[in-house]
């Protein structure tokens, strides 16, 4: 996202953290202009909660979809809840543009009674997204509902001696983060279905790199999926989010009840807590505990490795070159730049990539020979090659040596998951 989709805006405090009522503010003014693409466009929105896609506009009305989404109360949710009445209202109100007298009578209330429950809703939209990108400056407001969480007892010698013995021999360990969420998600669906709880994941804009083993950022997940899901006897949801953050990665475990229940204290939720806590204060990371009426959200956020995967792309089309590096800002992947094919052999003997992205026509000399060059070379035999053309030629790229095949033209998402899965074959957790 360039700076000069921004500067238009009149606010002129864009690179600043908002505090709690310029979010709202901002949040309120995006919703009501939710279908008027030049106004989002401005919209500090883009800056604050970090919406990278090439078409920005769209990225934000997505995200705020998504927020949405999460107060929508699970099938067989009691009607009357305060979350249904907030998912009803920013639904209706911004997504199906109702006017305030229309909304009035589905609800049948008065429009005075309607505009304080918009504000309600809103200020709950707020404190979700608020928690979900750690955005708040003032930290008395995010944490106004957070709830402590249990020390560790005397009971506990033999967990911590397996913590000091985790921490000194997997210090170093590094994971990708998408790919271990997937697994911890696919491993409690079972217990979930059991439950009746539907139980999903959002991460696929998450291509970085989390300086912690993957068995610890899986057992973490994992601890805190199933105490969930094991207070949603009664049904309900839990999603699985993850986002990139400045030098560290947060990963949102967000459960949504069907009716109001005493999370603080049920003792499964408490001693995965603990556990959780535990295990990501070890590798430098924190975890946090949120309530929003009926929603719990438990918010783990762990630090960035610093390490860089230098990626080679070799492509003639400078405007590609560009769009693949705006997708991977932000990311722990380094794109170097390479538009004369006939100097890619050299370049990547002297450079060492731990990937490569190959366009195949191209002048003087196309990849097809390229890419058989590179892998008859020792010195870049092994390294993983992502063919991307505009030719169908998905298998004709694998058989000839190439470890993945993306079709131009590419998405941002599409890009960064073949960087991923190659990265996370080459160096497993």
């Amino acid at each position: 996202m360039g700076s000069d989709v921004l500067s238009g805006h009149e606010t002129g405090r864009i690179q600043d953290m908002p505090n709690r009522n310029e979010f709202e503010r901002e949040l309120r003014r995006a919703l009501n202009h939710f279908y008027d693409p030049g106004f989002l466009q401005r919209s500090p929105l883009l800056q604050w909660l970090h919406i990278r896609e090439p078409d920005p506009v769209e990225g934000l009305r997505a995200l705020l979809r998504q927020a949405i989404e999460a107060f929508r109360p699970p099938m067989g949710a009691p009607q009357a809840t305060r979350e249904r009445r907030v998912y009803d209202v920013l639904y209706h109100r911004y997504l199906r543009r109702l006017t305030q007298q229309a909304e009035a009578d589905r609800l049948g209330i008065t429009v005075r009674h309607l505009r304080r429950e918009q504000a309600a809703a809103l200020e709950a939209l707020a404190d979700y997204l608020g928690l979900q990108f750690d955005l708040f400056t003032e930290p008395a407001q995010k944490a106004s509902v957070a709830c402590t969480l249990p020390p560790a007892g005397p009971g506990d010698a033999e967990l911590n001696r397996e913590m000091l013995w985790l921490a000194d021999s997997q210090r170093h360990r590094t994971c990708q983060v998408a790919p271990v969420l997937r697994e911890a998600v696919e491993l409690a669906q079972g217990l979930a279905s059991d439950h009746h709880v539907a139980l999903q994941i959002e991460c696929d804009g998450c291509a970085a790199e989390a300086a912690i083993p993957g068995t610890v950022l899986r057992q973490i997940v994992l601890n805190l999926l199933t105490a969930a899901i094991r207070n949603l006897a009664q049904g309900g949801a839990v999603r699985v989010t993850a986002r990139e953050g400045e030098g560290r990665l947060v990963v949102s475990v967000t459960a949504t009840a069907c009716a109001r229940e005493p999370w603080r204290q049920m003792e499964p939720l408490d001693a995965a807590l603990l556990v959780s806590r535990q295990l990501a204060e070890l590798f430098g990371g924190q975890l946090t505990l949120c309530e929003l009426d009926e929603m719990l959200v438990v918010q783990v956020v762990v630090p960035r490795s610093q390490r860089q995967v230098v990626v080679l792309a070799v492509e003639d089309n400078a405007e590609t070159l560009r769009l693949w590096s705006r997708y991977v800002r932000g990311t722990p992947f380094q794109l170097v730049q390479e538009i004369d094919p006939t100097n890619a052999l050299a370049r990547a003997m002297e450079l060492r990539p731990q990937l490569i992205v190959l366009d195949v026509m191209m002048p003087d000399i196309d990849g097809w020979a390229l890419l058989k060059q590179l892998r008859e070379e020792p010195l870049t035999s092994r390294i993983p090659i992502i063919v991307c053309t505009v030719l169908p030629q998905r298998d004709l790229a694998l058989s000839l040596g190439a470890s993945d095949f993306i079709q131009k033209p590419t998405t941002g998402q599409e890009f960064r998951a073949a960087l991923e899965r190659q990265i996370s074959v080459a160096m497993p957790s």
